[in-house]
């Protein structure tokens, strides 16, 4: 979720004010078509206008560079052009950002929301780091004062709902879990065994948060499901906890990187493709 840490060459700044919703969402085409697990080449200007008009209109929302957003709308495409089964869940939510941009994808292609929406967040900011997280985590949670702190990135339940209604897609497809992760994670799963994901997004910061979403989540996560890192680039102990996960479990998934570097992502393939 935080920029503020970012080395300067990876930086990209945040673009354009507050734009009004727009009352029917762009309608994206299979311009950008294929697994987003290879190289995407750009998008006809007709397309790439589209998708930039969708990041205006979710930027008042979220934090992460447009690379990471529309990297997030090719991910919606390709799991629905491949039909891959499953919900859409972010861990970490904020403003709901990055949570509206799949939503908004989806009702581009086919018109409708069909396919359910988890949103699991304490809506009151970010637990105390931990030594694992790195002296870096722990510098940028005690300068409140910095321009990168966000109140610590806090966005309480209601603003997110109104940030949702006011884009037209606060509906019955969308699900809101308010709590730390480590307990409304486990208990959604246990609740629902059956469920399936075809986009996992974590933005947890955290070792312990990106931990605990992976042992719940990740079994749920469909073949050729995505799941995103916003972090892994950014904290130690979200790299860390990735790392441990896949070698515990002994995965064999490439860990791939949006072109900025501002996050990371996994292809869920029990084997490599030819």
């Amino acid at each position: 979720m935080l920029r503020h840490y970012l080395p300067g060459f990876l930086k990209k700044p945040f673009q354009g004010e507050r734009v009004a919703a727009i009352a029917e969402p762009p309608s994206v085409t299979d311009a950008v078509a294929g697994s987003v697990a290879q190289s995407v080449s750009d998008p006809p200007v007709s397309e790439r206008s589209k998708v930039e008009q969708m990041i205006q209109t979710i930027r008042p929302y979220s934090m992460v560079p447009d690379a990471g957003l529309e990297y997030l709308i090719q991910a919606v495409q390709s799991v629905m052009q491949q039909q891959i089964a499953g919900d859409f869940v972010e861990c970490g939510v904020w403003k709901g950002g990055c949570a509206a941009a799949m939503k908004l994808t989806e009702i581009a292609i086919q018109h409708q929301s069909q396919r359910l929406l988890h949103l699991f967040d304490s809506f009151e900011g970010l637990p105390p780091v931990q030594p694992i997280d790195g002296p870096m985590a722990r510098r940028w949670q005690q300068d409140v004062d910095s321009p990168g702190y966000f109140d610590n990135c806090t966005a309480s339940l209601a603003l997110v709902q109104q940030n949702f209604s006011q884009l037209g897609i606060l509906d019955s497809t969308v699900n809101f879990y308010k709590g730390w992760f480590e307990t409304t994670v486990p208990q959604f799963v246990q609740q629902h065994p059956e469920r399936k994901i075809a986009i996992l997004r974590l933005d947890g910061d955290w070792y312990e948060s990106t931990k605990v979403c992976l042992e719940n989540l990740y079994p749920l996560v469909s073949e050729n499901g995505i799941i995103i890192i916003d972090d892994y680039y950014y904290w130690d102990g979200c790299a860390f906890a990735v790392h441990e996960y896949l070698g515990k479990n002994g995965l064999n998934h490439r860990i791939r990187s949006v072109h900025d570097f501002s996050s990371a992502y996994i292809i869920k393939q029990a084997y490599r493709e030819a």
